[in-house]
């Protein structure tokens, strides 16, 4: 099977989306490499980073002894930031169930509106992901007073 044209591909679709330039760079389309339910492949491929980023999130929200990352990242957040971090986990939550009830029952043009909706959340959260990625990384050039008696075995 030869590779297809995506760019192409997405101008022939008969639906309102995004410019393919700008949905591309964010979601990297180029690596659909087949048009049969393309719609569905887009959402999919979106959904994948909705996926990666409420993982990232949940790992801050829900932190473990066992996963001392994030045991040591999230003591850089506010309360308030926690909050907001929570506000998002929690749209984008809602966005990933919506995508696994469109695997369930197919339609192209609830798949038009997941892929409208993920490109304007994404425009207005990318920001925000930003913020949380910096703080994280930041904590890692913080140095930590540990409590007596912790125990990490």
């Amino acid at each position: 099977m030869k590779d297809i044209n995506i760019k192409e591909e997405y101008n022939k679709l008969k639906y309102k989306l995004p410019k393919f330039e700008d949905i591309n760079n964010e979601f990297e389309l180029d690596f659909i490499k087949e048009k049969q339910f393309l719609l569905r492949q887009i959402r999919r491929r979106m959904n994948e980073k909705v996926i990666f980023f409420c993982r990232i999130i949940e790992g801050l929200l829900y932190p473990t002894q066992q996963h001392i990352i994030n045991a040591t990242e999230i003591q850089n957040f506010s309360d308030d930031k926690k909050k907001e971090i929570q506000k998002i986990y929690k749209e984008l939550m809602y966005y990933e169930r919506e995508s696994l009830l469109l695997d369930v029952t197919p339609d192209d043009k609830k798949d038009v509106e997941f892929i409208n909706n993920i490109f304007n959340l994404w425009s207005k959260t990318k920001k925000q992901m930003q913020e949380i990625a910096k703080i994280m990384q930041e904590s890692w050039r913080k140095e930590y007073i540990s409590e007596k008696d912790n125990y990490f075995g």
